[in-house]
């Protein structure tokens, strides 16, 4: 069960191998949005600040799906003056914990069988093939054993070791799928580490 804030109903958010269903309608009556596992396509997640008058008062957790018709699946919790804080950071973490697991890390997969088929990959203007990545055309192609990454609580960053000023930063509340792109990259860059 899902509640937005303190003074909203409690919602169902279902994630089965096979479906997603969250009951996102203003209406009890009104039948929740449901995403077949064929329908899911990308992702974007991440926690907003509540800015009070000096600082932050609390945080919005959110998680939005988008199906292959444009649909976005929005689900969003509000902790104020840190009430529920732990609770509903734990239920982010298992929710976007459970999409990566029943839907994502099969699109990683994918894309990952793609390059070691030896064909190009491209997710996010970022363009991927086996020597290794443009993500900048002014920088263009670095070679997978330049290629440096780092990982931060809200953003992904992709650069060139020979000039690390040259970089692409990927934030995971703004851009769909920086999630796989992260994965994605990560494991060549791992694979590239332990093959002699």
């Amino acid at each position: 069960m899902v509640r937005s804030t303190i003074l909203d109903r409690p919602r169902l958010l279902t994630i089965d191998p096979e479906y997603m269903e969250f009951d996102d309608q203003d209406r009890v009556s009104e039948a929740p949005t449901r995403f077949l596992r064929a329908e899911i396509e990308a992702l974007r997640y991440g926690v907003k600040a509540i800015r009070g008058c000096r600082f932050r008062i609390g945080r919005i957790y959110c998680v939005d799906v988008r199906d292959v018709s444009g649909r976005i699946l929005k689900i969003r919790f509000k902790s104020v003056y840190r009430i529920r804080r732990k609770l509903l950071e734990q239920k982010y973490q298992a929710i976007v914990s459970g999409l990566f697991q029943h839907y994502f890390h099969d699109m990683t997969r994918h894309y990952l069988r793609e390059l070691r088929a030896g064909r190009p990959v491209e997710l996010l203007g970022v363009s991927l093939n086996h020597q290794g990545v443009m993500f900048d055309a002014k920088v263009g192609w670095v070679s997978w054993n330049f290629l440096g990454s780092k990982r931060y609580w809200h953003y992904y960053t992709l650069y060139s070791e020979d000039a690390p000023n040259n970089y692409k930063a990927f934030v995971f509340l703004d851009d769909w799928n920086a999630g796989v792109l992260r994965g994605l990259i990560e494991t060549m860059l791992k694979e590239r580490l332990s093959s002699p």
